[in-house]
């Protein structure tokens, strides 16, 4: 999405187009997250489990909800926030919550102010036609800020059946999401064990995210780098015991153990017997 804004940008010579993009969206373009947050009973509530409910949309963004003293921010951030076209996202991103905030809480909702990282653009006013707020440019965040009284705003027209079946809904998606992605996680910590090489670090840029998103994701759904690691370990090593004659030690050196006792001890805890006593068992006999 950053590198196709930034190329509608040059393609039309228009700085502010991302903010127009965001302009002609709303709460709906956010699909069933936000059908559902149409249901809640109030604000704050719908913009909650928006926020909770946001890989479902987009998983190259972040947006948190704070309060403090009576007021709110809304702050959105790119995971990656030096890619070419990250600007215009983010101008996108802001008007389409400021539409959001509008349908939620009412027309009468007011910005006490908006912040935006990138510089000053030379002109200011489709910035204040579209946010009509105080504008803060080349700030610490990106956010819109806003009298906290406003996620008390109760939803209009909100039905609380169709919430239960929305919610339903949701939750379906969210269960196949997680599956879905812990399998392709799962593919490519195989194929870093296979090649010798596993960290964090390195699966992160594989899949294209950063290591605390993953580890969010992956603790969404209900494991870890770490525990998958293992199981492909655990599956490698099966493999190598059962459908070829190669020795443990060198088992144990291509999965990346220290030594073949460390890996002896590992396979031991995983099967309930010796990597050995396994293979005899699984009748595979052992080169010389």
């Amino acid at each position: 999405m950053c590198h196709l804004l930034a190329a509608c940008v040059g393609a039309t010579a228009c700085p502010h187009f991302g903010l127009l993009v965001g302009q002609h969206n709303g709460i709906g373009s956010m699909g069933l997250i936000g059908f559902l947050a149409m249901q809640a009973p109030d604000a704050g509530t719908a913009l909650r489990e928006m926020i909770h409910h946001a890989d479902l949309h987009d998983r190259g963004s972040t947006v948190r909800l704070s309060v403090a003293e009576g007021t709110a921010t809304l702050r959105f951030d790119i995971i990656k926030p030096s890619a070419t076209g990250a600007a215009e996202v983010t101008d996108g991103a802001l008007a389409l919550l400021r539409n959001t905030l509008l349908a939620l809480c009412g027309r009468e909702c007011k910005l006490l102010r908006v912040d935006l990282r990138h510089p000053r653009p030379e002109d200011v006013r489709p910035y204040q036609q579209t946010f009509q707020a105080p504008l803060s440019f080349g700030a610490e965040q990106n956010a819109l800020v806003f009298n906290a009284k406003w996620l008390d705003s109760p939803v209009q027209q909100a039905d609380p059946l169709m919430r239960r079946y929305l919610q339903d809904r949701v939750n379906e998606s969210i269960r196949r999401v997680h599956l879905d992605f812990q399998d392709k996680v799962f593919q490519s910590v195989l194929d870093q064990v296979r090649e010798g090489s596993s960290s964090l670090d390195a699966l992160a840029n594989r899949l294209a995210m950063h290591r605390r998103t993953l580890n969010r994701r992956l603790e969404l759904c209900g494991t870890s780098f770490r525990a998958l690691k293992s199981q492909a370990r655990r599956e490698i090593a099966c493999e190598q015991l059962r459908d070829t004659g190669n020795s443990i030690e060198s088992v144990a050196t291509e999965l990346g153990y220290t030594s073949a006792s460390a890996f002896t001890r590992a396979f031991a805890k995983w099967e309930g017997l010796p990597p050995a006593a396994w293979r005899r068992k699984a009748a595979v006999p052992a080169k010389a």
